[in-house]
């Protein structure tokens, strides 16, 4: 393995590999980027009364469930069953339920990150995906 990707640590026993070195304390760490295990959803739990239904899929999986996702100022803040959808009619799977949740969610990564020497750095997606692989690895 390349040094620049991973390196081995004295003192860590024999074989032993450090993938990557923490930049930031743990609990700065998991303030970034979480788990944050009791996250509410854009606009609170409360009902908002002028949503908008719009009718959709869930793309958890390869069902494709019907889902009628509420849709407050932008952002989606809930869902209601879609009871005409033949596949599931209005049922959801646990993940399903909880789908709307991830697009604001304070855990989504929404840049690209790369392993270096000292951790894990935020870079541009123009670098992300124009950088090469490391050794050892194939796309």
């Amino acid at each position: 393995m390349p040094s620049s990707i991973a390196g081995i640590e004295p003192g860590k026993g024999f074989g032993a590999v450090v993938m990557a070195t923490l930049t930031l304390d743990e609990l700065t760490l998991i303030d970034k980027y979480g788990p944050h295990l009791n996250y509410e959803p854009a606009g609170g739990w409360n009902e908002q009364t002028d949503c908008t239904l719009v009718k959709t899929h869930c793309c958890f999986c390869g069902v494709q469930c019907g889902i009628q996702l509420k849709v407050h100022e932008n952002k989606v803040v809930g869902f209601e069953p879609w009871e005409e959808f033949p596949v599931n009619r209005g049922m959801l799977c646990p993940k399903g339920v909880k789908r709307y949740l991830q697009n604001e969610h304070p855990d989504r990564l929404l840049s690209p990150l790369v392993r270096t020497h000292q951790g894990f750095a935020e870079v541009g997606w123009d670098e992300a995906l124009n950088s090469e692989l490391p050794t050892g690895f194939t796309s």
